[in-house]
């Protein structure tokens, strides 16, 4: 698999965890087995 693969329209998501708001890991396959899931990315300028 290349380092930094790039996803296309109709691709499975990687399976990874992610820390929550609350600073707890959350896994996205759990997430979204549930519900479609929205994931957002921001950047810190600071």
């Amino acid at each position: 698999m290349p380092r930094n693969p790039r996803l296309q329209a109709g691709d499975q998501a990687p399976q990874i965890t992610v820390t929550d708001v609350h600073g707890a890991p959350a896994a996205l396959a759990d997430r979204w087995s549930n519900s479609p899931t929205l994931i957002t990315f921001l950047r810190h300028f600071g």
